[in-house]
């Protein structure tokens, strides 16, 4: 990229010179340009387009195109039949007429040794050129008949022309320069050529090097020159039979296009652009083109690599600028064609991919766009098909879920976002374009499972709606972004301490200062103890209850609920939520005189409906019953009495399903540290005690978890200051598994867990 800058001082009025020659030959016109493109049929009927290329050239009877790649293929196509050459060379290049030009290095700028082809014979003849032979030359480019080469001479770039017409006949070139009375230092601008032999130049003149584009008709030998804008940046350039046109970045700005008459230097003007000042500019008669192509930015692996935005390709009316016109969805390249005509690599959704000829109107209308050859890819990347479910259950996520997605394009850049839509969290994942813009393609993807926001912890999804978002670029930057989404829910049976709705046990603590902490634990392997996961800050104030107890979805929800007794004997229902950043909502009383009962627990079905009840034993040591009712209103029955003696014991515990029944079983431990087990009946009541074992006294606690190591069977958790956990075996004659160590709350203060 070629740019100058202005020293903010005024430009001198100083004769600039620079070098002319006479072409030879007379170049061809371009037929009557067709209608715009109106119907799929001109796409039926445009010549191949090789996929994955640019054009690098146009005459009127064929097209250069050049593919992508570090060995790149250069293929002259002929519209009048289809057919094609191949030309080797390590570069090539076109300049508005039939004539090929190729070099012996990878680009042309360095090229000295080149090859001429005249592409409109039917065989054409390669030409030999040895610029080094002639004068230690280098190729500069070629406006259509014209060869455009330079040196360096005296520490200046010289450039020089001659007729490729005489060349191809095997003549003698004959090198003109046009002496100045001002040393003149000019750059060609990339792509400032014409068909007809013009040119526009970056310069430099004087010795203060005072930037100006010169404009040169190397067939009539009339020159003009242009000065940039003061505090300004010139990019490059464009060249048409009645204008010339460039980039300027103002400072402070605005930036735009500068647009002369193509004789003079008066009567400059300025179109606004929203473009890159880097993205090429391009002039059809009395119109200005613009395009920004793709570019990918980062690494542009399968994780990384982010296309840029991408604008269409539009025409501003210099005498009307206002006036604008979209003529293709984007552009990855174009090039100078026959007749004032552009040739534009590009593509819209109506009518696919391929070469399109932009020609200017003898009204100076918007210009017409005609199809003249085609890829056969479509520009649009459609969704074909997907596999993608409806409903997760939560075993189903445990194991994985594999996903696929069907697109019309290969050459498409993709990533997926997955997002948990009642939380927010999201993850995403990208893949790089492969294939070709022609050929379907499937995306697949394999989901772990696991919950989007704790993943490192392998902990299972939450359950809850989900979206997915595709989003499928074209790598080429033609076409519009593929934008599509779906939703599916996972869905899993309540937990009875799964409180942040991840398919885990969570732990509630209280520290000393009475604020409330949830704690997730996950299974150090399935049906193996515990770990903590973190803790989360649910609230203050919590000192005011002098009993706390887990129990269950006793208000119907899908999430386990907790009560709270104060002082004064009120109970009180915090119902959860499911949501990890609040998982109980305000506090609802259920009613006073709580008091009279020394134990609480719940969360075991006993009665057999699928309802978790409550179990309370009062001062006296009778034990009452409280049926869930599931309605949040009025969560229990009227109490019933089970029966008496239960002041042996100092701590109860609804373990839920110990003995494999489908009832809720209950744990109670007496004075002497003995733990024995009550299987419930699933009427109500519970059968005569088991005895477990000895040695439960060293625990201030004792909080069933539900199936907390994922092996189907209720667990145990222990506590006193730091926790034990206790797998269940499903057997009622030895409920549990030998204790583990389980640091749930990573050895923090509490004086109450559940």
């Amino acid at each position: 990229m070629k740019h100058v800058h202005t020293h903010g001082r005024r430009l001198a009025a100083v004769a600039v010179t620079v070098v002319l020659a006479v072409t030879g030959g007379t170049l061809a016109t371009l037929p009557a340009a067709a209608a715009p493109v109106a119907t799929q049929d001109q796409q039926a009927a445009a010549v191949p387009f090789p996929r994955d290329a640019d054009v690098v050239g146009a005459g009127p009877s064929g097209f250069l195109s050049k593919t992508r790649g570090q060995a790149p293929e250069f293929r002259w196509t002929r519209y009048a039949d289809g057919s094609s050459v191949v030309l080797s060379g390590a570069d090539a290049a076109g300049g508005g007429s039939d004539v090929v030009v190729t070099g012996d290095r990878g680009l042309m700028s360095v090229s000295s040794h080149l090859k001429l082809y005249d592409m409109a014979k039917p065989e054409p003849v390669p030409v030999d050129v040895d610029l080094d032979a002639l004068g230690d030359y280098t190729y500069a480019g070629q406006a259509g008949d014209t060869l455009l080469v330079e040196r360096h001479e005296d520490g200046h770039t010289v450039q020089y022309a001659t007729g490729l017409a005489g060349l191809l006949a095997g003549g003698t070139p004959e090198f003109r320069e046009v002496e100045g009375g001002v040393q003149v230092d000019c750059e060609n601008g990339d792509g400032a050529w014409t068909d007809t032999g013009a040119a526009l130049y970056d310069c430099w003149v004087g010795d203060e090097r005072f930037p100006v584009k010169v404009f040169a008709d190397l067939a009539t030998g009339k020159i003009g020159w242009h000065p940039i804008g003061p505090d300004a940046w010139a990019w490059d350039g464009a060249v048409s039979a009645t204008h010339v046109a460039w980039r300027e970045a103002r400072v402070p700005g605005p930036d735009g296009i500068v647009v002369h008459r193509r004789a003079g230097s008066t009567g400059a003007v300025w179109l606004p652009s929203e473009y890159d000042v880097s993205d090429p500019v391009y002039l059809i008669g009395g119109w200005a083109a613009s395009g920004q192509k793709a570019h990918i930015d980062g690494a542009g692996s399968a994780e990384g690599g982010e296309a840029t935005t991408r604008r269409p390709f539009v025409v501003q009316s210099v005498e009307r600028p206002g006036e604008t016109a979209v003529l293709l969805t984007a552009f990855s390249s174009a090039v100078v064609g026959p007749g004032g005509s552009l040739l534009v690599r590009g593509g819209t959704p109506e009518h696919g991919e391929g070469l399109y000829r932009i020609s200017p109107r003898t009204d100076d209308g918007v210009p017409q766009v005609e199809l003249v050859a085609s890829t056969g890819q479509s520009t649009v990347v459609a969704l074909t098909g997907h596999d993608t479910p409806n409903e997760i259950t939560g075993e189903r996520v445990a194991s994985g879920v594999d996903f696929g997605w069907d697109l019309s394009r290969g050459d498409a850049r993709v990533q997926l976002t997955l997002t948990h839509v009642p939380s927010g969290k999201s993850v995403s994942r990208a893949w790089p374009a492969e294939g070709a813009a022609g050929e379907p393609r499937r995306i697949t993807w394999h989901w772990d499972g696991k919950d989007l926001e704790n993943a490192a912890w392998a902990s299972p999804a939450r359950s809850g709606t989900y979206e997915w978002k595709l989003t499928a670029r074209p790598d080429d930057g033609i076409g519009p972004d593929l934008v599509t989404t779906g939703r599916f829910s996972v869905t899993r049976p309540a937990a009875a301490h799964d409180y942040d709705d991840d398919g885990t046990a969570d732990l509630l603590t209280r520290d000393p200062q009475g604020v409330l902490w949830r704690r997730g634990t996950r299974p150090t392997a399935l049906g193996g103890s515990l770990t903590g996961t973190g803790a989360s800050r649910v609230g203050g104030g919590w000192q005011a209850y002098d009993r706390l107890v887990s129990v269950g979805n006793v208000a119907g929800g899908a999430a386990p609920d907790s009560l709270a007794r104060d002082r004064s004997g009120v109970l009180w229902l915090y119902q959860g939520t499911g949501n990890r950043n609040a998982p109980l909502a305000a506090r609802v009383s259920i009613g006073g005189g709580w008091q009279t009962y020394d134990r609480i627990t719940g969360g075991g079905d006993v009665t057999g409906d699928r309802r978790p009840d409550v179990l309370a034993v009062d001062k006296s040591g009778v034990l009452w019953l409280y049926a869930g009712t599931g309605n949040a209103k009025a969560p229990f029955s009227a109490r019933k009495r089970l029966g008496g003696g239960w002041q042996v014991y100092n701590e109860i515990t609804a373990a839920g399903n110990l003995g494999g029944a489908a009832s809720g079983d209950l744990l109670a431990r007496d004075r002497a540290g003995v733990l024995w087990l009550y299987l419930g009946k699933g009427d109500g009541t519970f059968a005569a005690r088991k005895r477990v074992g000895g040695g439960w006294g060293a625990f201030k606690g004792l909080t069933a978890v539900g199936d907390a190591n994922g092996d189907g069977r209720a667990d145990l958790v222990a506590w006193n200051g730091d926790e034990t956990f206790y797998a269940g075996t499903g057997d009622w004659a030895a409920p549990f598994k030998r204790g583990a160590r389980a640091s749930l709350t990573q050895d923090s203060a509490y004086d109450s867990a559940f």
